[in-house]
C-alpha cells in the first residue's frame, strides 16, 4: 500500500518539492509518535514489557543516523509549518485548518514541558532516562500536561493523515477500520502510561513508608532524600518555564510578522479578479487565487486545503493569465497529468500580479444549491454519471447515394426515434454531432439509476434503430446501424458559451476523461463487430456483478488514459435487457418521459438539492 502511494504521489505530482518534505517530515515524526504509543501501552502488561520495548525503539533511533533523522524531520516540519502559517493572507480557511493550526500551535508549549522532564533531567541533571524515571518525573507533577500532549499530536497528525489519504482510491472503503485504529491507539497508550505511573508511584510510596518505620531507619537521610527530589523538581520547573517561554516567544514573533505584512498590505495597490458570475474582488499582489475567493466567501472547492494535491481547485483563466505566477513544478506535474489546457490554473497555487478574469471549473454542491445571482451550472458542477455516445456505422456509404434533403431527413427521422428512447430512459441529448450524438445520464438521480438507465437507453436506441431503417426503406441504399459506446464516472457538468438573447441558458455538457473513454467505447464497436460496447466499470455500478456473461470482455486503450479500460462487447441485449427490468410496457410512457424530462433540464439546479 505504501509502495501505491508514492508512485501515484509520483504519478500525480502530488505537493510541492517543500510540501512533499513537510509532508514526510511528518510521517517520520507520525513513525515515532505511533512506536511511542504503542510503547506506552504497554504499561498495562508490566514496566518491564515498557523497557523492553523501548530497547528496541533505541536500537533504531538511538544511533547518530536515527537521531539525524528524527530530530531533522522535527526541525523541518516545524520550520515549514511557520512558513506556511507566516504566508497565510486570510482568515476565512476552512474550519479543519484552523483546527490543525491550533493545535500544531499547542504542541510546542507542551512538548517542552516533557522534552524538560526526560531530556532535561538527563542532560543537565544525570538522571538515567528510564522508564522508570521517566514514570517518576511525570507522576503525579505533570501527568496532565503530558495527557494533554499525547492527544494533541495524535489529533494534529490525523488530520493531517486524513486529508491527504483521503484523496486516494482505497481510503473510504478503509476508513472505519483506520478510525478505529486511530482512537484505539491512543486510548491504549493514554492509559497504558497512567496505569504503569500510578502502579510504579504506589510501590515507591510503600518503600519510602517501609523505610521510614523501620527501626534502623535514619530520618534524617529521608529527608535529605526529600530535599535532593524537591530541588530536582524546583530545577526542571524554572527550565520548564523558560522553554515555554521561548515557545510563547516564537509564536508571538510569527504573529508580529503576520500583523506587520498585513499592515503593509493595505497600503499597497490593489488589482482585481473578476469571477465568471460577474463578481469582482480586490486585494493587493502575492495571494492565491484560492486565498482571495476565500477571503470574498466564494465557494472554491479545494479538497486537499490548497497543497496541490487533488486538482479540485483548478480554474481557467479568461483573461490576464500573464498577471500571474508561472505554474509551480507541483501544478505542472499535476496539470500535464490531468492533460488541462494551457489556460488551467491551480488557484492555490498561482499567485496575482495584476488584473485578472477567472472561472473556477468545480464547485460544491453546496454552491450548486445556494442560488447565487448567477446560474451555478455557469460555473461548473462535478458529478457521476453515465455518458453515451452513439454513432451511424457505414453512413458516409449512404449519404454519397442519397440526395443532401433526404440525409437530413434521414437523420432527423433516425434522431427522433433513437432521441426518444434515450429521453424515455432518463437521459439527456447534449449534443447532435452530424451522424452522432451523444447523452448524459444521472444529471438527477444516482451513478447506480445513471448507469442502469444509459445500459437501457443503449438497448432501446438499437431498437429504435431498427424501427427507423424500416420507417425509411425506401431512402436508404442499406439498413440503419449504430455503434455505442458507455461508461459511468466523474465528469463537470456546466453550461458553455452563451445564447444569442445572453438570457436564455446555453445547453448543458458534461467535461472529462469519462466523455473521451465513452467516445472511444463507441468507435470500438467497430473494432470489436458488435453494437454496443459498455465499460466493466458501468455494468457493475449498474448492479451487473457478472458481466462477462452479456459478451465478450476486452480491453481498450484510450487516449491519454494511461491504463487500458475493461470492456464487455454486449451480445446478449436481450439477456441483459431481463437483466436491467426492461418490458413493453415502457414504450407508452415516451412521452410523458420527454415532458417530464424537458422540465428536468430547465431546473437541474433544483432537482440537484433533493441528490
Amino acid at each position: 500500500m505504501a509502495k501505491a502511494l508514492a508512485d501515484n504521489n509520483l504519478k500525480t505530482g502530488k505537493g510541492s518539492r517543500l510540501q512533499q518534505l513537510r509532508l514526510w517530515s511528518g510521517l517520520v515524526l507520525f513513525g515515532y509518535v505511533l512506536f511511542h504509543y504503542i510503547n506506552h501501552s504497554l504499561g498495562h502488561i508490566s514496566l518491564g514489557a515498557m523497557e523492553a520495548m523501548l530497547e528496541v525503539q533505541e536500537e533504531i533511533i538511538g544511533n547518530i543516523l536515527g537521531q539525524t533523522v528524527l530530530y531533522g524531520a522535527l526541525v523541518i516540519h516545524v520550520g515549514l509549518a511557520l512558513a506556511k502559517l507566516v504566508s497565510i493572507r486570510t482568515w476565512r480557511r476552512p474550519f479543519w485548518e484552523w483546527g490543525q493550526i491550533a493545535l500544531g500551535l499547542a504542541i510546542p508549549w507542551f512538548l517542552f514541558s516533557h522534552l524538560t522532564y526526560t531530556r532535561g533531567a538527563e542532560n543537565l541533571l544525570g538522571i538515567e532516562v528510564d522508564y522508570a524515571h521517566e514514570l517518576a518525573l511525570l507522576w503525579p507533577a505533570v501527568w496532565l500536561q503530558q495527557s494533554a500532549l499525547l492527544l494533541i499530536v495524535w489529533v494534529h497528525a490525523c488530520i493531517g493523515i486524513h486529508y491527504w489519504l483521503r484523496l486516494q482510491a482505497w481510503y473510504p472503503s478503509r476508513f472505519a477500520l483506520l478510525a478505529g485504529f486511530a482512537v484505539l491507539i491512543p486510548t491504549l497508550g493514554l492509559t497504558g502510561w497512567l496505569v504503569a505511573a500510578r502502579r510504579e508511584y504506589d510501590k515507591a510510596q510503600q518503600i519510602a513508608a517501609q523505610a521510614a518505620s523501620a527501626p534502623s531507619g535514619t530520618p534524617v537521610q529521608a529527608n535529605e532524600g526529600q530535599q535532593g527530589a524537591q530541588v530536582m523538581l524546583q530545577t526542571l520547573g524554572r527550565l520548564e518555564d523558560l522553554t515555554q517561554w521561548f515557545a510563547i516567544g516564537v509564536a508571538v514573533a510569527v504573529l508580529a510578522v503576520m500583523i506587520a505584512r498585513w499592515g503593509f498590505q493595505r497600503f499597497r495597490n490593489k488589482i482585481k479578479i473578476t469571477y465568471g458570475d460577474g463578481t469582482v474582488a480586490q486585494c493587493t499582489p502575492g495571494h492565491t487565487l484560492l486565498e482571495v475567493s476565500r477571503a470574498y466567501g466564494i465557494a472554491h472547492m479545494s479538497v486537499c486545503g490548497g497543497r496541490a494535491r487533488c486538482s479540485t481547485c483548478r480554474t481557467l483563466v479568461v483573461e490576464g493569465s500573464e498577471n500571474l505566477t508561472a505554474p509551480t513544478d507541483a501544478e505542472t506535474l499535476l496539470l500535464n497529468k490531468l492533460n488541462a489546457d494551457p489556460g488551467i490554473r491551480l488557484a492555490c497555487q498561482a499567485r496575482i500580479k495584476g488584473d485578472v478574469s477567472i472561472r473556477p471549473l468545480i464547485q460544491p454542491k453546496s454552491f450548486a444549491n445556494a442560488g447565487r445571482n448567477a446560474d451555478p451550472l455557469g460555473w461548473g458542477v462535478e458529478r457521476e454519471i453515465a455518458v453515451l455516445f452513439l454513432d451511424i456505422r457505414g453512413f458516409s456509404r449512404i449519404s454519397e447515394k442519397s440526395l443532401p434533403y433526404d440525409i437530413v431527413f434521414i437523420l432527423n427521422s433516425l434522431f427522433a426515434e433513437v432521441g426518444g428512447a434515450v429521453e424515455m430512459h432518463n437521459g439527456y441529448i447534449d449534443k447532435f454531432m452530424g451522424d452522432g450524438m451523444m447523452a448524459l445520464f444521472g444529471l438527477a438521480s444516482t451513478p447506480v439509476e445513471a448507469s442502469r438507465d444509459a445500459l437501457r437507453a443503449a438497448i432501446a436506441a438499437q431498437e429504435a434503430t431498427v424501427n427507423a431503417s424500416r420507417i425509411l426503406t425506401q431512402h436508404l441504399s442499406e439498413p440503419l446501424r449504430i455503434g455505442i459506446g458507455v461508461h459511468t464516472g466523474m465528469v463537470v457538468v456546466g453550461r458553455i458559451g452563451k445564447t444569442s438573447d445572453q438570457v436564455t441558458p446555453s445547453r448543458l455538457t458534461a467535461i472529462g476523461d469519462t466523455v473521451n473513454v465513452s467516445a472511444r467505447l463507441e468507435s470500438a464497436t467497430k473494432e470489436l463487430k458488435c453494437g454496443i460496447v459498455a465499460s466493466v466499470h458501468s455494468l457493475e455500478v449498474a448492479g451487473i456483478d457478472d458481466p462477462a456473461q452479456f459478451g465478450a470482455r476486452s480491453k481498450i486503450n484510450v487516449h491519454n488514459i494511461s491504463e487500458p479500460v475493461d470492456v464487455v462487447a454486449i451480445s446478449e441485449t436481450a439477456t441483459l435487457a431481463l437483466r436491467l427490468g426492461m418490458s413493453k410496457a415502457e414504450k407508452p410512457e415516451s412521452t410523458e418521459r420527454k415532458r417530464n424530462f424537458a422540465a428536468l433540464a430547465g431546473n437541474f439546479t433544483s432537482l440537484s438539492k433533493k441528490t
